[in-house]
């Protein structure tokens, strides 16, 4: 295990030092356009790859550092970045469940974290989620101190207004103060990008904000949000809406008791983890780098206290290993064929249903815990997961 965590380090860090980090570059260019005063959302936005900037424009004003960096040593620090919160985030799941020496065990886990179809992508693009998924571990699972808390998620979503769905976590706690810390981190971010960049805020905040499909067509086979399945299935137009926004609501209030549920019996991480699901379910579109919170499976298989759940988590981490979204690339001769290929192909979406649907039958049999602190998980305290059979 240690030799494949060294050798999946290792190769991370050459492939970007070495390589093409496509989305990194947007980001580079996005930086570039704030501190030049080009326009970040039109066709004169300087990009370097082709790719244009999807991002509110705060984010290219945290961006504007990397301008002035060669883009070579910029590619090498990112991967480096990153590669130390996947070892701190799998390091923290494993404290708050409990594990021994988590430290070393997410050093060893690293080699099949990193093969993760999800994180395989992030650092083959070089991209963003695994900074922003961070900052939302950092904000759940108590890391940032108390009178801070809710100020990461803000910041996260600012760059990318997804993380705002973990504001469910903070409501499910009830720590409405921190609820109210995360939107007013956001108000100031977005007030910043106006007062900075006040055409392009405008633009962002008044159009690109609501084109659900800029990211690309929601029948890309990389799209493992429920939507990808809806589109592939033929649904279009209002139809597609329609099964969207039910499918939705069902998701989001399934993920909510069954959060509700875990945050009463103490088990934060559990109830972190099913609102990182629903948040990729219910999403207009979540390409299978968004999905970098499957990383959270490596530490609930390895959680003594999960054994139960152990043949579900297996199953799921597989098929996030293998990630055979690919097989939807290919054309299909016949109906059959094109059904199997379906199946295969939306199997990250199919799994995290099904995931979701376990965690609804699990939380049933949960029994509140009558000393549990639901406005907050305590920055001190390593919020201790009950054992579970």
């Amino acid at each position: 295990m240690g030799v494949l965590s060294l050798g999946a380090v290792a190769y991370r860090e050459f492939d970007a030092a070495t390589g093409y980090l496509m989305d990194l570059s947007v980001f580079r260019d996005a930086g570039y356009a704030f501190v030049s005063g080009l326009p970040l959302y039109s066709a004169d936005f300087p990009s370097s790859s082709g790719f244009r900037f999807i991002y509110a424009p705060f984010a290219a004003i945290l961006f504007a550092p990397m301008a002035e960096i060669d883009p070579a040593v910029l590619q090498a620090l990112w991967c480096a970045l990153n590669l130390g919160l996947v070892w701190w985030m799998v390091k923290v799941a494993l404290s708050k469940l409990d594990v021994g020496r988590p430290e070393l065990l997410a050093l060893l886990s690293m080699g099949p974290v990193l093969l993760l179809e999800p994180m395989r992508s992030n650092f083959d693009f070089g991209q963003i989620n695994i900074i922003l998924m961070a900052l939302v571990v950092a904000d759940c699972t108590g890391v940032i101190p108390k009178r801070f808390r809710g100020v990461a998620i803000g910041l996260a979503a600012a760059v990318k207004i997804t993380p705002a769905a973990f504001l469910l976590v903070l409501l499910v706690r009830r720590d409405f103060r921190s609820i109210g810390r995360s939107l007013a981190t956001i108000l100031v971010t977005v007030g910043l990008g106006f007062w900075l960049l006040p055409q392009s805020s405008m633009w962002f905040w008044t159009t690109e904000f609501f084109a659900t499909g800029r990211a690309g067509a929601p029948d890309f086979f990389r799209n493992q949000a429920v939507t990808g399945v809806i589109a592939r299935l033929g649904a279009e137009g209002r139809l597609a809406s329609i099964l969207w926004v039910l499918s939705a609501a069902v998701i989001v209030s399934a993920a909510a008791w069954s959060a509700y549920r875990f945050t009463r019996s103490g088990e934060h991480l559990i109830a972190l983890s099913i609102v990182a699901l629903a948040s990729l379910l219910a999403a207009p579109f979540a390409v299978t780098h968004h999905w970098a919170y499957s990383i959270l499976l490596i530490p609930i298989l390895i959680a003594p206290q999960y054994r139960s759940w152990r043949p579900l988590i297996g199953t799921a981490t597989l098929i996030f290993l293998i990630g055979p979204n690919f097989v939807l690339q290919s054309s299909s001769s016949g109906w059959v064929e094109a059904a199997v290929r379906e199946v295969i192909g939306s199997s990250q979406c199919l799994i995290a249903l099904v995931l979701l649907g376990a965690a609804v039958v699990a939380a049933r049999s949960r029994t509140p815990l009558p000393d549990v602190e639901t406005d907050a998980v305590p920055a001190d305290d390593d919020a201790l997961e009950p054992a579970r059979s």
